[in-house]
């Protein structure tokens, strides 16, 4: 074998690895029929000391990141959590090959990852999106702020002639008590999803129509109880706002601990 041909072997085998989703406890395979990373290979289980990692096996020489990419690797995790406790794994987790994910990956982590899911267990991810109809929320600030009701209407007709610090005035109080109702309305959230969540984390939003973003960390057996108490809530600010559920998913937000 020639000097070149060894070097072209070699690039063959460097071309292809194997893509980490998540760990879970062994088990024997993965849920079904599930779009893998790469769109090449199904995903498939390595096992090792009482551990399985998801994993399917793709080629190494283009970047990762499409749409398609990140939106398989979610799927694969969210299927997986329907069922059981997983740990996800960073999108563009890649080791060599199976061998070296029961190697470097499942035995040196061993107690860690039977320690978290240990810790996570039983429970599951939702996530609760909010969404300001119609720009309820700026009424709301106007009614339950005189000062900003009093600026806003005396530059009302008059906004091109007003001074500009009036202008830039009004825009930060308006920003100002937008984030507090933002903050007072996934504080309500959290308060009336109550027992029901183990945890929970609020997000920062972005847009100006966005009102909120919540992780809930839920027992399974009380997720029953978790969809009533949000309906409740979603009934009461049926004409400000619109509550979206997210879920079963891995629990993305919860690997930190408290």
């Amino acid at each position: 074998m020639t000097a070149e041909t060894d070097r072209q072997h070699s690039r063959e085998q460097t071309r292809r690895g194997t893509y980490v989703y998540g760990i879970t406890r062994a088990r024997k395979s993965a849920p079904g029929e599930l779009p893998a990373v790469g769109g090449e290979s199904g995903v498939r289980v390595v096992s090792r000391g009482g551990l399985s990692a998801l994993v399917s096996d793709l080629e190494i020489n283009r970047p990762l990141g499409t749409p398609e990419d990140l939106l398989a690797h979610e799927r694969v995790l969210d299927a997986v959590a329907a069922e059981t406790t997983v740990l996800p794994m960073r999108f563009g987790a890649v080791l060599t090959d199976a061998d070296a994910v029961a190697e470097e990956l499942l035995e040196p982590h061993r107690e860690q990852f039977e320690s978290t899911l240990a810790e996570l267990d039983g429970a599951v991810q939702y996530a609760v999106r909010g969404t300001y109809l119609a720009d309820e929320h700026l009424r709301e600030v106007v009614e339950e702020q005189p000062v900003i009701a009093e600026l806003r209407d005396r530059l009302l007709g008059v906004a091109d002639e007003a001074p500009p610090d009036e202008r830039v005035r009004l825009g930060e109080m308006v920003h100002d008590a937008v984030l507090a109702k933002r903050q007072a309305d996934a504080e309500r959230l959290v308060q009336a999803i109550g027992p029901t969540a183990l945890r929970s984390q609020v997000h920062e939003v972005v847009g100006e129509s966005e009102a909120l973003h919540v992780s809930f960390l839920v027992d399974r057996d009380q997720v029953p109880d978790f969809d009533a108490r949000l309906e409740e809530l979603a009934l009461q600010w049926t004409e400000r706002m619109s509550l979206r559920q997210i879920g079963p998913l891995a629990p993305y937000d919860f690997l930190g601990g408290d």
